[in-house]
């Protein structure tokens, strides 16, 4: 069955857009991305893991809720002068978290690798790392700070790009038909 009409193009591939930049993803960086929020991940994760026989309190817990106004300051003030990064069917780009200005991008077609870099000290409570995008030769073409959940935002990336290839050379093969 085709997909063309009466006096119309058929559609290369259905569904399939290379003149759209659609979003795939957005994420904002946990409060991890900031010297403060790092001690605050490192003095929760510092602090005994022990448990009050008979009690569901764990003693941990105490100095988060100690920290809690100081993270709450920071996670305010990240959502209104912070960042977000955002994958899109055509690049990757940091832009502020409300006005959206672009501070950096990459296609996708330039990323060859995405790395997620160990944790650093105060990031693993968070349960964030840094996402870094590599060229052909392993440079380094963007990091992303204290992403939460970096495997499955590494895959979104990983995913888009390749998609956005084998689009694009799917619709090369079908003009290249066109031209016979």
């Amino acid at each position: 069955m085709s997909t063309a009409t009466l006096g119309s193009q058929p559609q290369a591939i259905p569904g399939a857009e290379t003149q759209v930049e659609r979003l795939v993803i957005a994420v904002w960086p946990s409060i991890a991305a900031t010297g403060g929020g790092r001690m605050i991940g490192a003095l929760i994760e510092a602090a005994p893991k022990l448990r009050v026989p008979g009690l569901k309190f764990n003693l941990a817990l105490a100095p988060s809720l100690a920290l809690a106004p100081l993270a709450a300051v920071i996670y305010l003030w990240m959502k209104v002068f912070g960042r977000r990064y955002t994958v899109t069917g055509k690049r990757v780009l940091i832009q502020g978290s409300l006005s959206r200005r672009l501070f950096a991008e990459v296609s996708l077609e330039s990323i060859a690798e995405v790395a997620v870099a160990p944790y650093r000290n105060g990031q693993e409570f968070y349960q964030s790392a840094n996402v870094v995008l590599q060229g052909d030769s392993g440079q380094e073409l963007m990091r992303l700070e204290a992403v939460t959940r970096p495997g499955v935002f590494r895959q979104n990336i990983l995913e888009s790009r390749d998609a956005l290839v084998l689009v694009q050379e799917a619709l090369a093969t079908i003009k290249a038909r066109d031209n016979d």
